[in-house]
């Protein structure tokens, strides 16, 4: 690793931090780093700590192991990695915290794709901008999905005013979470 008292000051220690890493996303995530060699640090809350541990020993990495989503925020804080991907969700509570842990000089990304969580983390462009950190929303399928859709139907077209996309989201299910959903009450 460089030296650590400039990189922790400008978020640049070359750690990539994946929150939610035994999520389904986050898992896929954390998988194709490792298939591209690369160590990334798990991070989840206290209750599946030592499940995260066990794959982070299994990948040759670590984890960081804390109490909720103020406690990630200090950590990132603390530890200043490089680049953190929020794969926690509840990204309208979780974006803003977890974007300015990053700053100055860390980069963030997150999966949000609704109206609520993606205008406030926009709204810390200017502050990012000048703290020399990217912050990207809506970097998962949902928004490429009903973008990549959008931008074929008006290919050739004039610009559309406004334009309205209704998506349903689909859930996928691993093993250890294909319980069936309790019945509604």
């Amino acid at each position: 690793m460089t030296d650590t008292t400039h990189s922790a000051r400008s978020g640049e220690t070359g750690e990539i931090w994946i929150l939610g890493a035994r999520g389904r996303i986050g898992g896929a995530v954390v998988a194709h780093l490792a298939a591209q060699g690369l160590k990334p640090v798990l991070v989840g809350r206290e209750g599946g700590g030592d499940r995260l541990r066990d794959t982070a020993a299994d990948l040759g990495t670590r984890a960081v192991v804390v109490d909720g989503v103020d406690g990630m925020a200090a950590e990132i804080t603390r530890q200043r990695p490089a680049v953190v991907l929020n794969g926690i969700g509840n990204y309208a509570e979780t974006a803003s915290v977890l974007a300015r842990a990053c700053m100055p000089g860390g980069h963030y990304l997150d999966l949000a794709a609704d109206l609520t969580a993606v205008p406030l983390l926009l709204d810390l462009h200017e502050e990012a901008e000048r703290a020399g950190s990217t912050l990207v929303t809506g970097s998962g399928f949902g928004v490429l999905a009903t973008e990549a859709v959008v931008i074929r139907l008006c290919e050739g077209r004039p610009a559309p005013a406004a334009v309205r996309v209704d998506a349903l989201a689909s859930v996928s299910s691993t093993p250890e979470s294909s319980a069936p959903p309790s019945p509604p009450r």
